[in-house]
């Protein structure tokens, strides 16, 4: 059994230290999803409302206001004792990738990242705490089924102190929280703060990713409609609902959708991608040419988008788009050692040794465990004597 490791960090929030914006649904509140027929699918007998994910049964309920009020947690503000019941009661929760409601989490003590943060969110509702969130951008699992490529987003979630009541000229540019997480690592990418709706999305097409996975692209399908009633200008299940039309052939409703999340402040890589793919698809030279200008032009803020870009590439032997979506992760994450190698391994491939040495020595100065520091200095000793045997040839 693998043991959460929740962390505990007392952490100052500053308005300073975080370069993304708050992730506000309203922004863009002019724009509204396609009015496409839903005919092509077939309802699902029941679809988990929001209120049935977040649920406690009174027992549950019972045992955590029990703890909470207790004289032993009686001395600790009250985020301090929700995180002490996570860390005392829940402590052999077993991290695996699934997706299970508050009351599943709480009986069988198991969960993925945001079966976390919504158990977290449930209890925390008991007792009136403010929960924050934050996308966590980690490198991903890699797994190819069906030509789906599977990954997931990482929640941290915060538990923060109560505010204290502003003061007389003075402007607050802090407040405290407490971090909770299961595996947090110093390399990884913080993203954005997100509100509570689209963390409620991010449930609903966490489940839609799920179903896909399991066969089911009608349920996949009305699950990302869920997604969307809680954040219509959430990507991912934007792109989930073009995909299902995609697969069933509906183009000109895929297209729609597609278009729909171009217009979106947030569209994404992934996006992207599976437009394009409907372009070639449908023979849309036009369309084809502009998306694949606005792949190699965008700036995703999440380094590891570029990772399944270039791997896919790779297999498909587009080795030029391969090393351009390396370079564009490596500009975000210089430290990522995988995508270091998988670039330096096509420079070697065609012979450039002069990138390939410039890449390695670059790569030193991220190796910071003995092993990578090793292996670079391994390559870089190889390259050079290569390639003065190069030159000394006549």
């Amino acid at each position: 059994m693998h043991l959460t490791r929740i962390a505990l960090l007392l952490a100052a929030l500053t308005t300073q230290s975080c370069v993304m914006q708050t992730t506000d649904p309203q922004i863009q509140a002019s724009l509204l999803p396609p009015t496409t027929s839903i005919e092509l699918f077939q309802p699902p007998a029941d679809l988990p409302e929001l209120e049935q994910l977040f649920y406690l049964n009174d027992k549950q309920q019972q045992d955590f206001l029990s703890y909470f009020h207790s004289a032993a947690q009686a001395a600790h503000p009250a985020e301090q004792r929700l995180y002490n019941f996570l860390q005392n009661k829940l402590m052999y929760f077993n991290y695996e990738g699934a997706n299970y409601p508050a009351q599943v989490a709480m009986e069988q003590f198991r969960g993925n990242c945001m079966t976390l943060a919504l158990l977290t969110s449930a209890l925390a509702q008991l007792v009136n705490i403010e929960v924050g969130y934050k996308v966590i951008y980690q490198e991903p699992l890699i797994d190819y089924k069906d030509n789906i490529f599977i990954s997931s987003n990482h929640i941290r979630t915060y538990l923060y102190k109560e505010a204290a009541p502003p003061q007389k000229g003075k402007m607050v540019l802090q407040r405290a929280a407490l971090v909770i997480d299961y595996f947090p690592e110093n390399s990884d990418f913080v993203g954005e703060n997100i509100s509570s709706a689209r963390f409620h999305a991010m449930l609903y097409n966490n489940l839609a990713a799920d179903a896909l996975l399991q066969g089911d692209s009608d349920k996949a399908f009305f699950l990302s409609q869920k997604a969307l009633q809680q954040d219509q200008t959430y990507t991912p299940a934007v792109n989930m609902v073009a995909l299902m039309y995609h697969r069933k052939k509906a183009f000109a409703e895929a297209l729609q959708w597609f278009d729909y999340g171009m217009q979106l402040q947030d569209n994404q890589i992934t996006l992207l991608t599976n437009y394009r793919d409907l372009a070639a698809k449908t023979d849309n030279q036009q369309l084809l040419e502009k998306i694949n200008q606005q792949i190699m032009s965008h700036d995703d803020d999440n380094p590891y988008a570029w990772l399944a870009l270039a791997i896919d590439a790779e297999r498909n032997q587009q080795f030029s788009h391969a090393k351009l979506y390396y370079k564009k992760l490596l500009e975000k994450a210089p430290y990522l050692h995988n995508a270091n190698l998988a670039l330096i391994r096509l420079y070697l491939q065609e012979q450039n040794f002069r990138a390939a040495q410039k890449l390695v020595e670059q790569a030193i100065h991220y190796a910071y465990e003995p092993e990578r520091l090793k292996l670079y200095n391994t390559k870089l000793a190889a390259l050079k004597q290569h390639r003065k045997t190069m030159q000394q040839r006549p």
